[in-house]
C-alpha cells in the first residue's frame, strides 16, 4: 500500500500542474478593470478613455478605473501596462506616439516593444491635429504665420511632449518649410494648450478633440488642419495640403491595448465590449463632437494595421529629423 502511495505521489509530481485562471473560468471580470492612461488629465487620450469607461463598464458589469501614468512622452504608462499581469484587469490607450513613433524615435532602446508586449485588442479613432496660435499673434492664414515665423527670433510651439506626433509635424514643417520653430514640450495635449492660451508659447500643435474648446471660446485661432482634408468641425479650416504639403498625412490614432499573453477568449471578450461601449449614438456622438472618427475592428485587423502602418511613420520619423532630446 504504502509502495502504491508512493508511485502515486510521484506521478503527481511528474505531471505538469495546470491552475486555471479565475478569467479562464468563465467568470471574467469579477473585480475592477484598470485602464491606463500614459499622460495627465486633458489630452486626448484621457477624454476617450474617460468617455469609454462609463459604457464598458455596463457591458461588462464591472468597475473601469481610469488611471493616469504621464511620463517621458508615453513611455511611463505604456511601460506599466506592458508590464501588467495578462489577465484581462489591466489595458491601456495607446496611440500613434506610444505605437508608431517612439519606436524609430528611440531606435531600440524603448522599455517594452510595441508589437511583441502588448495585445492590440482594438483601433478606436482618428483625429486631425491642429496648428493653432494664441490670438495676439498676427496670423490668420499657414502662409501668415509661416512669413511671421521667420520674421520672429525664438518663437516657439508647444506640443503634447518629445516625440509625440504633434512634435513629428512641428520638426517636419520645420524641414519642409524652412522655418525654425523651438520645440516646447509639455506633459499632455491640456497642459501644452492651456500655455498657448495663457501666452506662454504663441501657437500649439495638438489633436483637434484638445484644441476645439479653445477655439470656440476664441482663446485660440485655429490655422490648419493637419489631415488630409478638412474637418467637419472646422470646415472653414484649410488643411496643411492646400497649397503646403499635398502628399502628408498627419491623423492621429488612438487605440486600446492590452499586456502580451492575455488568454484569447478574454481579448474577444474585450473587443466585443468596447464595441458594443462605443456604438452608443450618444457616445459616439460626443466622439464626433470632439472631431474623432470612431474606426473599430478586430484585434487581428489591428495588429496587421500596425505592421502595414509602421514603414510610414519610420520614413515621416526620418524625413522630420525629429530625435530624442
Amino acid at each position: 500500500m504504502r509502495r502504491t502511495l508512493i508511485a502515486f505521489l510521484a506521478a503527481l509530481g511528474m505531471a505538469p500542474t495546470v491552475v486555471l485562471p479565475a478569467a479562464a473560468q468563465g467568470d471574467y471580470p469579477n473585480k475592477p478593470v484598470r485602464i491606463l492612461v500614459a499622460y495627465a488629465p486633458g489630452g486626448s487620450a484621457d477624454i476617450m478613455a474617460r468617455l469609454l469607461a462609463p459604457p464598458l463598464g455596463r457591458v461588462l458589469g464591472t468597475t473601469i478605473v481610469v488611471d493616469n501614468k504621464p511620463g517621458g512622452g508615453g513611455i511611463v504608462g505604456s511601460e506599466a501596462c506592458a508590464r501588467a499581469p495578462a489577465d484581462g484587469y489591466t489595458i491601456c490607450f495607446g496611440s500613434t506616439t506610444t505605437h508608431s513613433i517612439l519606436p524609430f524615435l528611440h531606435g531600440g532602446k524603448l522599455p517594452f516593444d510595441p508589437l511583441k508586449d502588448f495585445t492590440a485588442l482594438t483601433l478606436v479613432g482618428t483625429q486631425p491635429n491642429v496648428i493653432a496660435v494664441n490670438p495676439k499673434v498676427p496670423a490668420t492664414t499657414l502662409a501668415e504665420l509661416v512669413a511671421w515665423a521667420r520674421k520672429t527670433p525664438g518663437v516657439g510651439y508647444a506640443t503634447a511632449g518629445i516625440g509625440t506626433s504633434n512634435h513629428l509635424i512641428g520638426a517636419y514643417l520645420n524641414k519642409e518649410l524652412g522655418l525654425d520653430i523651438a520645440h516646447v514640450p509639455y506633459r499632455s495635449g491640456g497642459l501644452a494648450t492651456g500655455a498657448a492660451v495663457a501666452g506662454e508659447v504663441p501657437m500649439v500643435i495638438d489633436q483637434i478633440s484638445t484644441v476645439l474648446p479653445f477655439l470656440n471660446g476664441e482663446k485660440l485661432r485655429a490655422i490648419a488642419v493637419t489631415s488630409p482634408k478638412r474637418s467637419q468641425l472646422l470646415p472653414d479650416v484649410p488643411s496643411i495640403t492646400e497649397g503646403f504639403l499635398p502628399s502628408i498625412k498627419f491623423d492621429s490614432y488612438q487605440a486600446v491595448f492590452a499586456p502580451a499573453g492575455v488568454p484569447p477568449q478574454i481579448v474577444h471578450k474585450l473587443n466585443d465590449a468596447i464595441r458594443t461601449a462605443l456604438a452608443d449614438p450618444e457616445i459616439r456622438k460626443r466622439h464626433l463632437e470632439l472631431g474623432i472618427e470612431l474606426v473599430l475592428n478586430s484585434s487581428e485587423d489591428f495588429t496587421a494595421w500596425l505592421r502595414e502602418t509602421a514603414p510610414r511613420w519610420q520614413e515621416l520619423v526620418a524625413l522630420s529629423g525629429a530625435k530624442v532630446e
